[in-house]
C-alpha cells in the first residue's frame, strides 16, 4: 500500500509540474525552440515565476501582471521610473513558470530553466520557501535571480543554510523579516497598547517563511516582558477554533500570525471573533490581500505600498488598471525587480555579447534613482535590497479597504 500512494503521488507530482513550466513566451518565440538558441542581446529572454494558482494565486497574478506590464512598457520605450537617460534597452522576451507555493513545483521549474540555454535571468522564486528549494539549482546554473516578495532573512546571509546555496545569486527589491518581526513587535507594544505581563499569541504556518519570523518576534516580545504563547499550524490546517479558544482562555491581547495564504488570516480571524477574541491581530506581509483578508480593524504589516498614493506613478497604475483590474498591491515590486533584470541585460549588452555570468555580474551595480516604489532601490553586496521600501502597517477598515497607519 505505501508504494502504491508513494507511486501515485509520484504521478500527481509529475502532472502537476508539467503544468507549472507550461511557459508562455514574448516575443514570437516558442518554449521548444528557445531551449536550443544562445543567449540573445536582439531578444532577451526572462523568466517571470509566481503561484498562478493555489492558495496564494491572487498575490502571484498581481505579480505576473505588473512584471507583464513593465516588460510592455520596457519594450515599447516607455517612460519608466529610475532607467538612466541613454540605456539602450534590449527588448525582452519572457517565459513564465507557476510555482504554486510549491518547495517541489520551484524545484522543477528552476530545473527546466537551467536546460534552456537561451534563458539569462529570472524573476522570482516569490516565496522563501521556493526560494529554498529551487534558488540552489538556478544558482549552480550561473542565474541571477530577483525576487519581489521573498522576506526570509537567512536567505542573503551567506553562512546559512539556505545562503550557501543562494550566495552572490539571489537578489530581492523587498526588506528581509529581521525588519518585519521588530516593526511588528513595535507597534504592538507602542502603539497597541501590549504591555509587560500581557499575553501575546504568534502563530506561524510550519514552512519557511514564517517560522524563523514568528520566532524572531517572539523572541523580541519576551525581551520586552510579554508573555508569548508560541503555536504553529501548517497553511493547509484551516480550523483555528482551537487556538482561537485558546487564545481567549489565556485572555491574550494579541495575535501575531504569520503566512502567505491570505484567506487563512480572515478565517483565523473569524474564528477568534466567534470565540469571543477582543484582542489586536495583526497578519504579515503575506496576508496583503484585499480580496482574501479583509476582516474590519485586523492589521498588517508590509513591504506592499499603495501605489495609488503615489503620484508620479499615476498613469502607470490608470494602465495596469485598464488591462488587468485593480491592483492588490503586492506584486508592485514585481515591477522593480524586473526592471533590474533588464537594466542589467542591456548593461550586458553594451558590447553586443551577453551571458548569465555578465547579468549576474553587473546585477550588483544596478542602480535606480528612483522606482516605482517612491524610492532609490540598489543592491547590497549580501543581494538584500539597498534603499527602497521598509514595512508599513495598514488597519483594515469596515469597507475592507486598507489604510494606512504607519509608514515604512
Amino acid at each position: 500500500m505505501k508504494r502504491r500512494t508513494g507511486l501515485a503521488t509520484a504521478v500527481a507530482l509529475g502532472a502537476t509540474a508539467a503544468a507549472a513550466i507550461a511557459a508562455t513566451v514574448g516575443g514570437g518565440a516558442s518554449p521548444a525552440s528557445g531551449a536550443a538558441l544562445a543567449p540573445s542581446c536582439k531578444n532577451a529572454l526572462i523568466a517571470l515565476t509566481g503561484p498562478y494558482t493555489g492558495p496564494a494565486a491572487s498575490a502571484g497574478i498581481d505579480q505576473r501582471n505588473w512584471g507583464r506590464l513593465f516588460i510592455d512598457y520596457w519594450n515599447g520605450k516607455k517612460a519608466i521610473p529610475g532607467v538612466p537617460k541613454g540605456m539602450k534597452r534590449v527588448h525582452l522576451s519572457r517565459v513564465e513558470g507557476d510555482t504554486q507555493l510549491n518547495p517541489q513545483v520551484a524545484a522543477t521549474v528552476a530545473t527546466s530553466y537551467a536546460s534552456n540555454s537561451s534563458l539569462l535571468a529570472v524573476n522570482g522564486f516569490s516565496g522563501s520557501q521556493e526560494n529554498v528549494a529551487g534558488g540552489p539549482i538556478l544558482s549552480k546554473a550561473g542565474f541571477a535571480f530577483v525576487s519581489g516578495s521573498a522576506t526570509r532573512s537567512s536567505l542573503t546571509v551567506p553562512t546559512s543554510a539556505d545562503g550557501k546555496g543562494l550566495k552572490g545569486h539571489f537578489f530581492r527589491v523587498v526588506p528581509n523579516d529581521n525588519f518585519q518581526a521588530a516593526v511588528d513587535v513595535t507597534f504592538l507594544i507602542k502603539k497597541l497598547g501590549i504591555k509587560k505581563g500581557n499575553t501575546v499569541m504568534t502563530l506561524d504556518s510550519a514552512e519557511a517563511y514564517s517560522v524563523p519570523l514568528i520566532s524572531l518576534a517572539s523572541s523580541l516580545l519576551r525581551k520586552a516582558g510579554v508573555k508569548v504563547d508560541r503555536q504553529s499550524q501548517p497553511a493547509t490546517q484551516t480550523d483555528f477554533t482551537s487556538l482561537a479558544g485558546k487564545a481567549v482562555a489565556e485572555g491574550a491581547k494579541g495575535v501575531l500570525f504569520a503566512t502567505q495564504v491570505a484567506s487563512n488570516a480572515q478565517l483565523f480571524s473569524e474564528q477568534l471573533k466567534a470565540a469571543g477574541y477582543k484582542g489586536k491581530i495583526i497578519g504579515t506581509d503575506g496576508t496583503f490581500d484585499s480580496s482574501q483578508f479583509k476582516f474590519p480593524g485586523a492589521y498588517i504589516s508590509s513591504f506592499s505600498l499603495d501605489v495609488t498614493k503615489i503620484k508620479a506613478d499615476a498613469p502607470i497604475v490608470a494602465d495596469f488598471t485598464r488591462r488587468f483590474g485593480k491592483t492588490i498591491n503586492f506584486g508592485v515590486p514585481s515591477w522593480v525587480a524586473v526592471q533590474a533584470i533588464a537594466m542589467s541585460i542591456s548593461k550586458s549588452c553594451a558590447d553586443g555579447k551577453v551571458s548569465r555570468a555578465e547579468v549576474l555580474k553587473n546585477m550588483k551595480s544596478v542602480t535606480m534613482g528612483h522606482s516605482l516604489l517612491g524610492k532609490p532601490v540598489s543592491f547590497l553586496k549580501t543581494g538584500d535590497v539597498k534603499g527602497g521600501i521598509s514595512f508599513s502597517i495598514f488597519q483594515i477598515q469596515e469597507d475592507h479597504s486598507y489604510k494606512l497607519v504607519q509608514a515604512g
